[in-house]
């Protein structure tokens, strides 16, 4: 059994245990220190057990640290490259901008011209109420004008002849006095 390989007696410690239970009872000087280095030897297994986990351990560690490191060169190529798109859609989204102000103002000028159409529209009723007025006041003086037209003679012949009615109301109230 001691002539086995070192990991083969890691994997065999059960067994070990079993033969160091045994000759427990009869301990020569030869035998004592055997068991010495065998209970030592129990020690160093168990690290050798731990050993070996951490090895295995090691591995999955190391293929999750190449994993990661990977991850992060992607990761950085993608943030490089990020930077760089920015810096050319830069020129369009300038141009977009102008585009959006050029049509805010457009926009902006759209709303006042609806806005004074609407308030046009909204002063037609007024201003048709004032020139109903004035065309009732034209209407007024016409009739005055007229009804001034139809008193006064037309023509020179009936112009002498009213003067002559005229003149001789006057003798007539000439008389009276």
């Amino acid at each position: 059994m001691l002539e086995k390989d070192v990991a083969d007696l890691i994997q065999d410690t059960d067994s070990m245990q079993r033969v160091f239970l045994a000759i427990k009872g009869d301990p020569s000087p030869t035998l004592s220190r055997v068991l010495l280095y065998l209970s030592s030897f129990e020690d160093q297994a168990l690290k050798a057990k731990k050993i070996q986990r951490n090895l295995s351990n090691h591995e999955a560690l190391m293929a999750q640290d190449s994993s990661n490191k990977q991850e992060a060169k992607e990761l950085m190529r993608l943030i490089d490259d990020l930077k760089n798109s920015s810096s050319k859609t830069d020129p369009e989204l300038s141009q977009q901008e102008i585009k959006r102000a050029k049509l805010e103002k457009e926009l902006e000028g759209m709303k006042a011209a609806i806005d004074h159409r609407k308030f046009t529209l909204a002063q037609i009723p007024d201003v048709v109420k004032q020139k109903k007025e004035e065309l009732l006041a034209k209407v007024k003086r016409s009739r005055v004008i007229r009804s001034s037209l139809e008193n006064t003679p037309r023509t020179a012949k009936e112009y002498e002849q009213k003067i002559a009615e005229v003149d001789v109301v006057r003798l007539e109230l000439l008389k009276i006095i």
